[in-house]
C-alpha cells in the first residue's frame, strides 16, 4: 500500500514542482530551450502525467528496496541527493553537448531536476517511514 501511495504522491509532487520550476521560477533562464519544445497548444499533458507516475513508481521501488528504516527524513534526504546527482549532473553535460542552448538554461534545468528529485526522495522517505522491528 505504501508503494501505491508513494507513487501517486510523488507523481503529483513532481508534476507540480515541474510546473513551478519550468513554468515559473526558471522561465527566463530556459528561453533557449523553448525553441526545442512543442507549442503550449500542442503539449501532451497526458504524457507528462504518465512520465511523472512512472518516475514516482521507479523512485519509490528503488527506495523501498534500499532503505534501512531508520530516520525517514534523513534516509529520504540522502536518497534524494544521491539519485538527484545521479540524474542531474550527467544530464547537464548531455544537454550541453547535444543542444544549441545557453549554459544558463542547462544549469537551470539541472538544478530544477536535482531539486525535484531531492524533494521527492524526502517525501518518499517520509511515506515509507521507519521499518517495524519484527520480534
Amino acid at each position: 500500500m505504501k508503494l501505491i501511495i508513494s507513487t501517486i504522491v510523488t507523481a503529483i509532487l513532481l508534476f507540480l514542482l515541474g510546473w513551478l520550476f519550468y513554468g515559473v521560477i526558471f522561465v527566463g533562464h530556459l528561453s533557449t530551450m523553448y525553441a526545442l519544445m512543442r507549442p503550449e497548444s500542442d503539449m501532451k499533458i497526458w504524457a507528462l502525467i504518465v512520465g511523472c507516475l512512472l518516475q514516482g513508481l521507479l523512485l519509490s521501488i528503488v527506495y523501498m528496496r534500499t532503505y534501512q528504516g531508520k530516520s525517514p527524513f534523513k534516509e529520504g534526504l540522502i536518497y534524494g541527493l544521491l539519485i538527484g546527482f545521479l540524474f542531474a549532473i550527467p544530464y547537464v553535460f548531455f544537454m550541453w553537448s547535444s543542444y544549441q542552448i545557453t549554459y544558463r538554461a542547462v544549469i537551470a534545468d539541472g538544478i530544477a531536476m536535482g531539486i525535484r528529485i531531492l524533494i521527492a526522495g524526502i517525501v518518499i522517505g517520509l511515506i515509507f517511514g521507519k521499518k517495524k522491528i519484527e520480534t
